[in-house]
């Protein structure tokens, strides 16, 4: 069942339920020329008519969208894009670095595990451990297809609407083809995963980067740090619930990374870990799920914080037979 709210007067909340922990997923109507879906939902039993359903509500059919726009390339946010652009022919837009992965989305995802497994060494972790994690998320492969992109976005573009003038701001971090759309008249800003209102979002492995940079908590931060010059009223975030504190939120979330990073150091006196030790310490300090899902999430986010605390020169990293190992010099 969706659930729908009106932001203002042609701009529609849909809020579609999912079956994981992660609940639901919010996409973003905009009515007006061109009829503007922002994101989604994913191909799951149910969503597509809850979706048709929610469309139907507002008083529009699928058929009649003419703008699709992605927000990054998680499937519960383009899961459906392929299907919406054959039936309604709408424009469908994302950023370039997003491109291979809404054409073959099958073989980037399988590509994308395979990186991992290879990565898991590294974080400490038995590529058998994250082959057994990577099976428990397959079922991902089925809840999005692929399509052709009609509009390629860098960020700083402008799609022009009306009345929905939509600017592109490119915010890599949580994911590397992550872009958020700020309405600049309205003061509204859709900030797919960038920003929600109860949780952070887990930062992305850069397994392949030719700069060497391993973690997108680094992107993140600074995503999110620009963003604060913005005037925003409201924020329209890709799960959960609308945030009117948005400047005060991005305060939080940086407050919550620099408590991270002390409590990293912290835990490293006297002693040298790993990636996994240190994230199976911060599951057990938050009293989290030891399951191997939580494992690698808690994994993730404690790479990013010691990418940061390195080149803050506050941990040292050493590394033994492609692992690496983690400690503060006293």
């Amino acid at each position: 069942m969706a659930f729908i709210k009106r932001i203002i007067p042609g701009i529609y909340k849909i809020q579609l339920s999912m079956p994981f922990r992660m609940d639901q997923v919010n996409v973003y109507l905009l009515e007006g020329k061109p009829l503007t879906l922002i994101d989604t939902g994913p191909i799951m039993d149910g969503i597509w008519e809850d979706l048709c359903g929610a469309l139907a509500q507002t008083g529009h059919e699928p058929s009649e969208l003419e703008r699709i726009i992605i927000t990054h390339t998680h499937p519960d946010h383009m899961g459906f894009a392929a299907r919406l652009k054959h039936i309604s022919g709408a424009e469908l837009v994302c950023h370039r670095l997003a491109v291979p992965k809404v054409r073959d989305y099958r073989y980037a995802v399988l590509e994308e595990m395979e990186e991992l497994i290879e990565f898991s060494q590294t974080l400490g972790l038995s590529p058998d451990l994250m082959r057994t994690n990577q099976s428990l998320m397959r079922g991902w492969l089925d809840v999005a297809e692929s399509t052709e992109v009609d509009l390629v976005v860098e960020g700083g573009e402008l799609l022009e609407g009306d009345p929905f003038d939509l600017e592109v701001i490119y915010t890599p971090g949580h994911c590397i083809d992550h872009i958020v759309l700020y309405l600049p008249e309205y003061h509204l800003i859709a900030t797919g995963d960038l920003l929600l209102d109860k949780i952070t979002p887990n930062p992305e492995v850069y397994t392949n980067r030719a700069d060497g940079k391993l973690s997108g908590l680094p992107d993140y931060l600074d995503s999110i740090t620009k963003l604060r010059e913005l005037k925003v009223l409201q924020a329209l975030p890709g799960h959960g619930n609308c945030i009117p504190n948005f400047h005060t939120r991005i305060d939080e979330i940086l407050s919550h990374h620099e408590q991270r990073k002390r409590y990293i150091v912290a835990t490293l006196r006297g002693r040298e870990m790993t990636i996994l030790e240190l994230g199976l310490d911060l599951i057990e300090f938050v009293a989290a799920e030891m399951h191997p899902t939580n494992i690698f999430l808690a994994m993730r986010e404690i790479l990013g914080h010691t990418v940061i605390l390195e080149e803050e020169d506050r941990v040292v990293r050493k590394v033994r037979e492609g692992t690496y190992y983690y400690s503060v010099e006293e």
